[in-house]
């Protein structure tokens, strides 16, 4: 499993009418990062007419129009990001008047196109799909668990932690290979390895 996102941040600025329409898009490491984006394009921006803004994090989807019309600055922002099928992403597009009104269809077409250029420059990349388990081990399981992550490339991560009495060891791993490690730790746990939280990439929990 995997999705996709940018490569980078990148921007990109149009001029339409004598309005400019300035594109921020970025990926995002956590869901919270997108209002930082936002936030940041306001404090440097403080004088634009609009701070149109759309994200995208797995499920959660947002968008703002900033006091634009109804539907013409938001939504077609996070339409180009859904029809390119980008996820944990974030868009702000920064508007300054230039005195011409565009219309409903030249607003939608203006603030759309910024973001698609911004797209194009940061470019698009697959991630695979992550999940980290915390597994309380027997200790004399630990060593042998943390030897066969360190020579298993779809584990990216992997910690040991004592400080609750018992020997805990969290795993970061590509999600398609979750069934296969649970299997592995039984094995090696001789079936006392017992899963206390899995947490996906996008920070959904289970146990």
């Amino acid at each position: 499993m995997a999705h996709k996102t940018l490569v980078m941040r990148a921007q990109h600025e149009d001029v339409v009418k004598g309005s400019r329409f300035l594109a921020i898009v970025a990926p995002l490491e956590r869901p919270e990062d997108a209002e930082a984006l936002l936030a940041e394009a306001r404090e440097r921006h403080p004088d634009a007419s609009h701070h149109a803004f759309a994200m995208r994090w797995g499920q959660v989807m947002r968008s703002s129009d900033d006091g634009e019309p109804g539907g013409t600055a938001g939504r077609p922002m996070l339409e180009v990001l859904l029809k390119q099928d980008l996820d944990r992403v974030a868009a702000v597009v920064v508007r300054v008047f230039g005195g011409t009104k565009l219309g409903a269809g030249g607003l939608v077409r203006a603030y759309g196109s910024a973001v698609s250029r911004a797209v194009q420059a940061a470019g698009v990349r697959e991630v695979p799909d992550l999940v980290t388990l915390e597994v309380r081990l027997p200790y004399a399981a630990v060593d042998a668990v943390l030897r066969q992550a360190e020579a298993d490339p779809v584990v990216s991560e992997a910690a040991v932690d004592y400080a609750s009495g018992e020997a805990r060891v969290r795993l970061t791993l590509r999600a398609e290979s979750t069934a296969a490690w649970e299997d592995l730790l039984a094995d090696l746990s001789r079936g006392e390895a017992v899963i206390v939280d899995t947490v996906t990439q996008g920070g959904e929990h289970g146990a």
